[in-house]
């Protein structure tokens, strides 16, 4: 997997990888995916024994349903709070996202993290290293209905890809994207 362009979604605050292998970048891939009845559908199908373990309540409509409001919300949200957090201490991305890993104490150069959607046990995640308190790049995101991310494929496959960014931080001396000038 490799990067073959950075976006920036918010100037100076949200940016967003796009990899060689897709058409889009990931926070365009998403949300196309989160907001795709179809896809959402199949989705649930697949996972159904997941959902139902976390979530018995929910029926497979009422999942597909959630999971589209609920994108709407974190993605104007996530935007808004990029925005507003170049000017302000008090909200800004670093609230809004989190530590990848619950039992990360200190930041680390390039932190792996999470943002959640808006709900009480949100399955909704979009995934980004952090750079600076306002600064993340937007690596991927999915739904996740399981406990841990080591428990399916398509989790698995979102670990990997904040890895390729993290790598690709390190190792970009040349700074093609522009990405170190910002701080």
């Amino acid at each position: 997997m490799k990067i073959c362009n950075i976006f920036a979604l918010v100037p100076y605050s949200l940016f967003v990888v796009q990899y060689k292998s897709e058409e889009t970048h990931e926070f365009g891939r998403l949300l196309a995916c989160w907001n795709d009845a179809v896809f959402l559908e199949d989705f649930f199908e697949k996972h159904q024994d997941d959902l139902a373990a976390f979530w018995p309540e929910i029926t497979l409509e009422e999942a597909v349903i959630r999971t589209r409001n609920e994108a709407r919300v974190l993605e104007s949200r996530l935007l808004a709070v990029a925005r507003k957090g170049r000017h302000s201490q008090f909200e800004n991305l670093s609230t809004m996202f989190k530590p990848l890993h619950n039992y990360t104490y200190s930041v680390s150069e390039f932190e792996k993290s999470k943002a959640t959607g808006g709900q009480a046990k949100s399955w909704l995640r979009i995934y980004a290293v952090r750079i600076d308190v306002n600064l993340f790049i937007i690596s991927g995101g999915a739904i996740k209905l399981s406990r841990t991310m080591n428990e399916r494929a398509h989790l698995l496959a979102e670990l990997r890809k904040m890895e390729v960014v993290c790598d690709y931080l390190r190792t970009d001396r040349e700074d093609e994207f522009g990405i170190f000038e910002l701080f």
